[in-house]
């Protein structure tokens, strides 16, 4: 129980009615109606109760998928960020309700302070900090680039050549045919429609037709181990700046031309297996294989019939043949059930006027994270990058040394050690850190930096084991951190004075 006689459980954001009153027993206006409503406990039970539904669902989407899906539909969307914002109003206004403040009030607005001040600093570090990671070698020069975790989208207008970001990430946005994502291409009557996602997408061989020297025969095929429960298809040609050979894993080579070498070609040297194929009748292959000069096998080999290779259970389907084409590869979702593939989408260009009935629409393109594809509408090109998000620093770091020191008597690292040059392009000031495990370095630094949170700061995250000139380190910027701790510890005080230094009534 409080001092007032009202439940503990209750002090922190109850209405004392003699309270709420305006001083000098004045009729309430309709601005103190206005505050005890917005300071009510029932809208904050409310908006405790949304609160923590949405954390516990968070957490089962976190489970269930990870972290940056329960990120980007609970903690970091913007109804939650609203909400939150409606209870810091309801915390506010619950201290006016106080006025005017007496002794026994510091706990209790010291606390509801201490909150606001706690939830300011989670948003402001959400919104405006971030967390990535930088690549640096010894060999290589400043980086001021850091890769945080969060998909954008790179269009280039073709009106003025400008780059522009957009946030999406086809993981956490599903398109589908019937609920596309429609995106306008900035300074042209273009709109890029995005109507699929996966996270599986894989090249797949094709042939493309051509003309030209460029242009020959082409086929697919199929190479399968059940041992090793692997499947994979390669495109082969004869034209022009197709290669010749094929290197199978560095077990046996595969050869492509328009017609069979002579039996009598001299293969001195040819230690691994080989097959060599041609075009042959009714869009078959001619075949002939072999080890070194001797050839152990010739034939024809029709479409979908299969050849075993003697490599081991390899063995060679064909799937299809082509003329006048050139070998290339497509990005598409893979066919075959727990591939690994990184995510993408389907996108094309269409232009305004389709949207009353009329315009055009461009060829649709699988585009994969990290690569950069062109869709095309008639004369217009629009590159689309796709991928992680990039932070620019505004300043450069180096990596001058990297050293891990071993067990004495053994192999094992005993810690890692990163020496890393900081510079501001600006004023031209250096500084040289060495960064170990659990011994981040920060730039700026100082007392003033490291207080405010306007601080980023360098950890170890990875090294190659293979390559010591090589670190990645873990980069955080959290401009938040002041308000977050400052409230934190205003809560803990509040807390104190209300239960344990409360004065004697």
């Amino acid at each position: 129980m409080s001092s007032s006689g009202i439940p503990a459980s209750q002090t922190l954001l109850s209405v004392d009615s003699k309270e709420s009153m305006p001083a000098g027993g004045r009729k309430p206006s309709f601005v103190w109606h206005l505050i005890r409503l917005l300071g009510s406990l029932k809208l904050a039970l409310l908006l405790l109760a949304t609160i923590a539904v949405a954390c516990a669902v968070a957490t089962f989407m976190e489970s269930r998928f990870d972290a940056t899906v329960a990120k980007a539909w609970i903690y970091k969307s913007p109804w939650f960020v609203a909400w939150l914002g409606v209870l810091c109003i309801n915390l506010f206004a619950a201290t006016l309700t106080r006025w005017p403040w007496r002794k026994r009030h510091a706990g209790f607005i010291m606390t509801h302070y201490g909150i606001i001040l706690l939830l300011a600093g989670a948003v402001t570090g959400s919104k405006l900090g971030f967390e990535g990671n930088v690549t640096l070698r010894t060999d290589g020069g400043p980086q001021r680039r850091v890769v945080t975790d969060r998909s954008t989208l790179q269009v280039e207008s073709p009106a003025d050549g400008s780059l522009y970001l957009l946030p999406f990430d086809a993981r956490l946005v599903r398109p589908t045919p019937s609920h596309p994502r429609i995106l306008g291409i900035p300074g042209t009557p273009l709109e890029m429609v995005i109507d699929d996602s996966s996270d599986q997408l894989g090249r797949k061989p094709v042939l493309r037709f051509a003309e030209g020297p460029a242009a020959g025969n082409g086929a697919i095929i199929r190479m399968f181990s059940k041992a090793l429960e692997q499947s994979l298809k390669i495109a082969v040609g004869s034209g022009e700046g197709a290669p010749a050979n094929q290197d199978f894993f560095g077990l046996a080579r595969i050869s492509f031309a328009d017609s069979l070498p002579p039996q009598g070609k001299n293969r001195q040297g040819e230690s691994r297996p080989w097959i060599e194929l041609a075009p042959g009748k009714n869009d078959g292959l001619l075949y002939q294989s072999g080890r070194s000069s001797n050839i152990v096998s010739s034939g024809h080999l029709g479409p979908g019939e299969s050849l075993p290779l003697g490599w081991a259970d390899w063995t060679l389907t064909l799937e299809e043949t082509g003329k006048r084409c050139v070998p290339g590869s497509v990005w598409q979702p893979s066919e075959e059930e727990g591939a690994k593939g990184i995510p993408g989408f389907h996108a094309y260009l269409r232009s305004s006027d389709q949207i009353h009935g009329g315009g055009n629409r461009g060829p649709a393109l699988w585009i994969p994270s990290g690569e950069i594809a062109s869709l095309m509408l008639g004369n217009e090109v629009v590159r689309v990058g796709y991928g992680l998000e990039l932070r620019t620093l505004p300043f450069s770091v180096a990596l001058a040394d990297f050293q891990v020191p071993r067990d004495e008597g053994t192999e094992n690292p005993s810690d890692f050690r990163a020496f890393v040059l900081f510079r501001d392009p600006g004023t031209e000031r250096e500084r040289r850190s060495e960064i170990r495990m659990n011994h981040p370095a920060s730039w700026p630094g100082g007392v003033i930096a490291a207080v405010t949170g306007f601080n980023y700061k360098f950890s170890q995250a990875e090294w190659n084991p293979r390559d010591l000139g090589e670190t990645t380190l873990q980069v955080l910027y959290d401009p938040g951190w002041l308000p977050k701790w400052v409230g934190s510890l205003a809560i803990c005080l509040g807390i104190a004075t209300m239960f344990y230094l409360r004065p004697r009534s």
